[in-house]
């Protein structure tokens, strides 16, 4: 009876182990104490499973350690790394083959186990194809790591060869500087000349330059104002009923602006004439929306041509 009820306790909490497998692939440690418990009444067949288990999953344990070594020294990317790289290669390789072994071996145990019923057995069978996924991910990432590194190290190797490449030429284009400063050095008196040329020569160039935009300011520069009468004659500007005849008139008053961008004046005021002589068609008096009056200046040449000055008189 005793017999039977601890056969029942292994079936049960051995399925329940398995129900609790992970979805990702790999065997987690609380698996493996389940089925460590569900067996620990069993003879020394279960011993050697667990013990075997245990082997498997230290294995893995020390690869994916390996793995992160690897991929660690890979990213600091030294050169004296290379041979470290390739012994940790060799020693995960070795690893490997030792975890396919024992779960060869681990297959054959579980063959050849007489104590185990078929629930646990199921357990197990699926625990060894687990660990056969684990295996074949481990074997991918491995080969990915070793295509890598050759990777790199054809990538360093042929670095290299360009590297030689380019000491060779360097040493042909020191050769060739040597033979041109040999050259430049007769040539530099008369570089040195021809600079001092080509100093004086945009030095005059930059005067003139200056000169044109000068001129060219002062021709396109012109001044108006508007205001009261009583304020345009406080400032001398308009005198015994003419315009700009005071030699004394206040130029400050004016505002000064450039004919080519200033075409409309604003002037606030429902009463506008122009007291300075400007051509007809060159300029229209016309009002805004407030019906205030705004000069619009049509053809600034034309109505700039008899005077830069502009007078107007407002209400």
């Amino acid at each position: 009876m005793m017999k039977t009820f601890n056969l029942f306790l292994l079936t049960l909490v051995a399925a329940l182990a398995f129900s609790c497998q992970p979805k990702n692939g790999e065997a987690t440690d609380a698996t493996i104490d389940s089925l460590r418990q569900a067996l620990a009444e069993s003879k020394n067949e279960s011993s050697d499973l667990m013990g075997t288990i245990d082997a498997i999953q230290e294995g893995f344990r020390m690869i994916s350690e390996a793995e992160g070594e690897v991929t660690e020294m890979r990213a600091e990317g030294a050169a004296a790394n290379r041979d470290s790289i390739i012994s940790k290669m060799a020693a995960l390789q070795q690893r490997l083959q030792q975890n396919r072994e024992l779960i060869a071996n681990l297959q054959e145990q579980l063959r050849k186990a007489t104590q185990t019923d078929e629930t646990t057995r199921r357990t197990f069978e699926n625990m060894i194809a687990q660990f056969q996924r684990q295996l074949e991910e481990k074997q991918q990432t491995i080969e990915a790591l070793q295509q890598a590194i050759e990777q790199r190290d054809a990538t360093i190797a042929s670095q290299q060869g360009q590297i030689s490449e380019l000491n060779t030429t360097t040493q042909r284009q020191q050769s060739q500087i040597s033979d041109l400063q040999e050259s430049g050095a007769r040539q530099s008196q008369q570089i040195q000349q021809q600079r001092q040329a080509i100093e004086e020569g945009q030095r005059t160039s930059a005067a003139q330059a200056q000169e044109i935009a000068r001129q060219d300011a002062e021709m396109n520069t012109a001044y108006y104002v508007f205001g009261t009468k009583k304020e345009l004659k406080a400032q001398n500007i308009l005198s015994s009923g003419e315009v700009l005849r005071s030699a004394g008139f206040n130029r400050d008053y004016f505002t000064k602006i450039d004919i080519r961008t200033t075409k409309v004046i604003n002037l606030y005021s429902k009463r506008a004439q122009l007291l300075t002589n400007h051509p007809a068609g060159s300029y229209v008096l016309e009002k805004d929306a407030q019906k205030k009056y705004v000069l619009r200046i049509t053809n600034p040449q034309s109505f700039w041509s008899t005077s830069k000055y502009l007078v107007i008189v407002v209400k």
